[in-house]
Formats: C-alpha cells, sequence, structure tokens
C-alpha cells in the first residue's frame, strides 16, 4: 500500500475526495497545549504520533499520520524566529506538494514544520508601476491554480500561466503555491520566471530585500523566507516570439525531463534585438543560457546560424541525467527545442 502524511491527507479529502469528510472527519490533526520554546507565542499543532490510516474506497491507498510538529505563526518575523530557533530540525511548508515527493522518496521527515499558511501578507497578488514599469507581485502562498485563473496574470503575463499549467494535476495545483515550486531551485515555472526576469522578495529577520532569481539560484539563501515573486511586464519589440516547453515521460502529469522556456525579440528588419534561454528539467535546477543569447543578439535567424545556435545549446546546458535519460539525450532536446522556436520567427519573416 502506499503511505502518505496525514496533513497530505488532509488535502487529498478536502480537495480530492470531499466525500469522505463525513466519514473520517477531518480530526487527523489534534489541536494540543504544550511547553512552548521561550519567546515564541506561537502556537502550534502536534500531530498524532501513533499511526493511524484511512483507507480510500475501491483506491488501494492508505494514508499515514506524520509526527512531526506543525507550528503556526501568524507574521513573517514569528516565522523567523522559529526557524532561529529549530533550525536543522525544521522546515517552512506552505502547500506541502514538495515535501511529499521528496518523503515518498525516503527523504527524512523533519521534526518541526513551519506552515506559512496564516501569514496573510503572502497572500497577496497585485500589479504595481515602478520606474515607468509594470510589475506584477505575486505573494508567495498563492496557488498556482490561481496563477492559470486570474484576469490580469492571463492578459499581461500569459508565459506565466503556460508554465504553471503543465505542473502537475489540477488536485495539485489547488494546494501547490508558487512559492514553493520557486523554493524547491527545480520547479517547472522557474525557467519562465528567469526568462521574464523576475525577482524574488527574501525576509531576513530585519526586512524584506529583492534578490533576481537568476542570482539566487545561482548562490544559497538557505534561512531567507521567501516572501512573493517580482514580475516585469514584458517589453519586447514589435515581433517576437515567447514559449514554454515541457518534455516528459509521458503527456500530462509527469515529471520534466526537460523544460524549456524563451523570449525572443526582432526589429522590422528581422534582426534578433535580444534573446533570453532558460533550461531546467528533472533535479537539474534551471539556468540562463546566456553564452547562446549572446550569439544570437544583432543576427538574423538564417539556416547557417541555426546549426551554430545548436551547438551553443548544446555545449552550454549541462544537465544531470539519471536511470531513465542520460545527460546528451536532455541536452540535445533542449538544443531542438530551440531550435524549433527559432525556425518560426523565421518563417514570419
Amino acid at each position: 500500500m502506499r503511505m502518505l502524511p496525514s496533513w497530505i491527507a488532509c488535502r487529498v479529502r478536502r480537495f480530492c475526495y470531499p466525500h469522505l469528510r463525513k466519514r473520517t472527519g477531518d480530526n487527523g490533526a489534534q489541536s494540543v497545549k504544550c511547553g512552548r520554546p521561550q519567546g515564541i507565542s506561537v502556537s502550534y499543532r502536534n500531530m498524532v504520533a501513533k499511526a493511524r490510516y484511512f483507507t480510500i474506497k475501491g483506491r488501494g491507498m492508505k494514508l499515514k499520520t506524520l509526527s512531526s510538529k506543525i507550528w503556526m505563526p501568524t507574521d513573517l518575523r514569528e516565522a523567523w524566529r522559529l526557524r532561529q530557533l529549530l533550525q536543522l530540525e525544521s522546515h517552512f511548508i506552505a502547500g506541502g506538494t514538495l515535501w511529499q515527493t521528496k518523503w515518498e522518496k525516503g527523504a527524512p521527515q523533519p521534526s518541526h514544520l513551519i506552515s506559512l499558511e496564516n501569514i496573510k501578507i503572502l497572500e497577496a497578488i497585485y500589479e504595481k508601476e515602478d520606474g515607468g514599469q509594470n510589475f506584477l507581485h505575486l505573494g508567495a502562498l498563492i496557488r498556482l491554480a490561481d496563477c492559470l485563473r486570474h484576469p490580469i496574470i492571463k492578459a499581461k503575463w500569459p508565459l506565466l500561466t503556460k508554465a504553471v499549467k503543465t505542473i502537475a494535476a489540477p488536485a495539485v495545483r489547488n494546494v501547490g503555491t508558487i512559492g514553493g515550486n520557486v523554493a524547491s531551485t527545480i520547479g517547472d515555472a522557474i525557467p519562465a520566471l528567469l526568462v521574464m526576469e523576475a525577482k524574488i522578495g527574501c525576509f531576513d529577520g530585519d526586512d524584506i530585500k529583492k534578490i533576481d532569481l537568476d542570482h539566487w539560484l545561482n548562490e544559497e539563501f538557505k534561512d531567507d523566507l521567501i516572501t512573493e515573486i517580482v514580475v516585469p511586464e514584458i517589453s519586447a519589440p514589435p515581433s517576437y516570439v515567447h514559449f514554454y516547453q515541457k518534455i516528459g515521460r509521458r503527456e500530462a502529469f509527469s515529471g520534466s525531463v526537460v523544460t524549456i522556456a524563451g523570449i525572443i525579440g526582432q526589429n522590422d528588419n528581422g534582426t534578433i534585438d535580444f534573446a533570453r534561454l532558460a533550461a531546467g528539467g528533472g533535479e537539474n535546477r534551471p539556468r540562463r543560457l546566456r553564452i547562446t543569447e549572446q550569439l544570437l543578439a544583432g543576427r538574423k535567424v538564417e539556416s547557417a546560424m541555426l546549426k551554430k545556435v545548436h551547438e551553443a545549446v548544446f555545449s552550454e546546458f549541462q544537465p544531470v541525467g539519471d536511470a531513465f535519460f542520460s545527460a546528451d539525450y536532455r541536452r540535445r532536446v533542449a538544443a531542438n527545442i530551440v531550435i524549433a522556436e527559432l525556425k518560426k520567427l523565421e518563417e514570419k519573416d
């Protein structure tokens, strides 16, 4: 039988199997009053230590509780203080879909989980002009499903909508958050955010600082708490393409083998003004393909150039292979996708 932690069980019942509420209730987690670490006023839930199981009729699945203590801070400073106090024994958690996949692969369960779901400031979504440019502000707790439905995102940031649509199944998107997808460092939304030159807001205990997503992925900000993702509106020439391609082991509801995103702009005479490309997939942390971008800038899309671009992507993208797909296979797929998108620009000309 397949085992899932109790908080995952609760979310499965809530979003996928609402009929189970009448039969089992939502009492997998009990509220208890226990001794609190000094200086921390936040309450927490102690998940029932003794394993209890819920059987989903006809689906051959058992749901198992988790013994971790769940802390429920109500503001950023409380969450930060808890993390500093509990250190490596704790992890921040929002939707929890990332941790579910890790635990299924055998990752150890932490003693403490610091839930961010009661921090309302992380649920904001709005657009704001700054310095003559329009920006989308996405709170870290914004559900992936909301990124699909929100009219502003669909109208002005369609590349993000396209990326989020490929992430897992609808039930997972109803739970998973955009902040969690980014915090994983391998989320499928990251390549799209990279080419849109997104920044992330991080709380460091004193203030919220803005960091380029590209820079953050290349550094180790282990103790920072992601508060928001800030995405500038695309400002491009009249003729441009943006694309997002996710190649998986099957057509839908599959982890990615290769994920590619790009924005390529041309001027009136067909010369490429700029190119932004990013590649990732699987356990590979997405990266901008800056050498390939420089090769494209200032040139027209021609057959001779396409061969050089293919070689550049194949050389620059350095993924790690696994038991299913080799590194060379992933590199070749990434290069082929970029060439296919460039040919669309050539056909327009």
